[in-house]
Order: C-alpha cells, then sequence, then structure tokens
C-alpha cells in the first residue's frame, strides 16, 4: 500500500471507487457504558479522472473521520468522558475490555488492490440513541466526501444496550485452598476466597476500577491467634483502598488467585503475641470494579465473625 505525499492544495484524484465500513466481528451493539469498544474498518479506494486507482497522501488518510448520519456531524475522536452522553472513537484498542458475541454473520471485506486503503477504529458510547454512522474524506485541496448510504456498507447503524445489572445472589464467594509463608510475626496462616458471577454459565471476568473502601479487620475470640484481616485482590494486582493496612500484605498468594481477571480475597489470621491487634471491627467495606465488558459493579463485602466467611452482596 502507497501513500503519495501530494502537494498541500493540489487534487490528484476525481472521486472516490470504494469508501465503505463494516463491523470486524459482525456484531453491531455495545453497551452504553463509555468503556466497551466495538471495533469497525474502513475501506477506501480512489480515482482519477480516467477512473484509473490512485494512491492516497498520508494526510487524506488521516483526515477520515466518522460521522453521525442525521446530524452530518463528526464524531468526537476521543476516549469517554463520564458525564457526556454521546458517540466517541478512537483509534487506540483498550485490550481490557471485551466486545460482545456477534449478533450477526460477519460481512464486509477488504479486496486487493496497490492503493487499496484501511483503517480501523474503536466506537464507545454513552448514549441510548442508536446512530447511524457515515464516513467523511477530505481531499488534498479540501473537498469533502461522504460514503454513500445507498452503496452497500456506505454507512453502519449501532445500537446501544443498557449496562447489564446483576441480581445480588447472581454474586457469590467460594473457598479456595491457599499457602502462604510468612516470616513477619504478622501472619500465622491464611485462606482464600474467590468472587463468583456466572453468566451463560460463564464466568465473568473483572478489569478494572478496583476498589475497597477499606480491608476487613475483626477480633479474636480464639487465643491461638491475635486477630483477623482480609486484603482484596483484583485481575493480579490489590485492590486500591482509602485505608492504610501497617499489617503484612499477603501478595504472593492474592495476587495468584486474581490471575485472569479474578477477584480474590485472602484471610490473614494473626500471630498470637504478634502485632495484629484489632482497635475497631471492620465487618464490611464498599467493594467497585469494571468487568470484561466494560460494565461498572457496585458491592458491599464482609466477613462473619461465627465462621470467618467472606461474603458479598449488592
Amino acid at each position: 500500500m502507497e501513500l503519495k505525499n501530494n502537494e498541500p492544495g493540489v487534487a490528484t484524484w476525481s472521486d472516490l471507487k470504494t469508501f465503505k465500513i463494516f463491523s470486524v466481528s459482525g456484531g453491531n451493539q455495545l453497551y452504553r457504558n463509555g468503556y466497551q469498544q466495538l471495533k469497525v474498518k474502513v475501506v477506501v479506494e480512489v480515482e482519477d479522472w480516467l477512473w484509473g486507482s490512485v494512491a492516497l497522501s498520508q494526510s487524506e488518510l488521516d483526515s477520515i473521520v466518522l460521522v453521525d448520519a442525521l446530524t452530518g456531524l463528526a464524531l468526537t475522536k476521543d476516549r469517554h468522558r463520564e458525564d457526556i452522553k454521546d458517540w466517541r472513537y478512537t483509534e487506540r484498542e483498550d485490550s481490557r475490555f471485551r466486545q460482545l458475541p456477534p449478533n450477526g454473520p460477519i460481512q464486509g471485506s477488504v479486496p486487493s488492490g496497490e492503493f487499496v486503503y484501511t483503517k480501523d477504529f474503536y466506537v464507545t458510547t454513552r448514549s441510548d440513541t442508536p446512530i447511524d454512522l457515515q464516513l467523511c474524506i477530505t481531499r488534498a485541496d479540501g473537498k469533502r466526501f461522504l460514503s454513500s448510504k445507498a452503496s452497500e456498507f456506505g454507512s453502519l447503524v449501532l445500537i446501544p444496550l443498557a449496562p447489564a445489572v446483576y441480581r445480588s445472589e447472581q454474586y457469590s464467594v467460594r473457598a479456595i485452598p491457599a499457602y502462604y509463608s510468612s516470616q513477619s510475626p504478622d501472619i500465622a496462616k491464611v485462606e482464600g476466597f474467590v468472587l463468583e458471577l456466572i453468566v451463560d454459565q460463564q464466568r465473568m471476568e473483572f478489569v478494572a476500577d478496583f476498589y475497597m473502601r477499606t480491608h476487613l479487620q475483626i477480633g479474636s475470640s480464639d487465643n491461638r491467634y491475635s486477630g483477623y484481616y482480609v486484603v482484596g485482590y483484583g485481575d493480579g494486582r490489590a485492590i486500591r483502598t482509602s485505608a492504610y493496612l501497617s499489617w503484612e500484605r499477603p501478595d504472593a498468594v492474592g495476587r495468584n488467585l486474581s490471575e485472569k481477571g479474578a477477584v480474590a480475597f485472602v484471610l490473614a489470621f494473626g500471630k498470637k503475641g504478634g502485632p495484629v491487634w484489632v482497635r475497631e471491627n471492620r465487618n464490611s467495606a464498599a467493594l467497585e470494579m469494571r468487568d470484561v465488558f466494560g460494565n461498572f459493579h457496585q458491592l458491599r463485602v464482609g466477613i462473619t465473625e461465627e465462621t470467618l466467611a467472606v461474603w458479598v452482596a449488592r
């Protein structure tokens, strides 16, 4: 694919030969959460006054924008903003998030040819209104050309979906074997717990925006331990909190249990006679995170004193 260095303001082609847009996956639906992306591919080929295919300049290729067919206005080429309910796009893929399974067959292809050019865009939305996307390219002399809605793949309709909301009973916490060898005077042993949300027989993955208001901590009536505390982990990292943890953080086991989009909680048992001393119980805390489809989850995580089990609820 050759790019031509045209002189500014000089037109070297007369019209569009191919100008189309299609969904790479075949789907046209995405959650209106501002995070999930839908990948679209743009194909463009231009011709000269003798109907022969000719090269585009880099500036002409870079001038291609997505346009709202209803208003004729170009979409904002930017990342999401929390307070603006509109459609946006970027050329950068956010690999943390996954597209929905396609709701239709894959349509559209890239023809062969020396002067056939492609671009990939990633569309996000917070709007609750569908959009009909067209393309616009600006020639070197400033003239603009729109893709034809009458031609195949000259436009693409995208449908926003309300962010998924799950019932409290769909979330569960499962105990999991955990071993942690500590050289500090803080931890006698640990137990592991993994959060589960099963949707369509698949475990939901959580990948971003983890926040836990505070680690949990409770005193011990068992004279073998000085107290208990719980540390949260998400997608292989310790979950951010607003409270300082003055005792050892069992990161090795927590990171391992929370790999590949999992959320884990490590319950640490304070060594008898050690520094783990709980002045005030913190039995529950707010928990936030974003799943692999970009949807936001606000939960509450807690610990039951009688059974030392971790629980979550909406």
